[in-house]
């Protein structure tokens, strides 16, 4: 295979499992403080 291919299927197999890790921490109500921290509140 070339090396583009594999590096696209190392990649779809990172966000599968990246995308498995956030469904289990939503269903169980894990709060996930990257995103919490990355959404703001405005400033006043």
């Amino acid at each position: 295979m070339t090396q583009p291919v594999l590096a696209h299927g190392f990649w779809m197999e990172f966000l599968y499992i990246c995308r498995a890790i956030f469904h289990v921490a939503a269903a169980n109500g894990i709060r996930m403080p990257f995103f919490s921290n990355c959404i703001l509140e405005p400033k006043r």
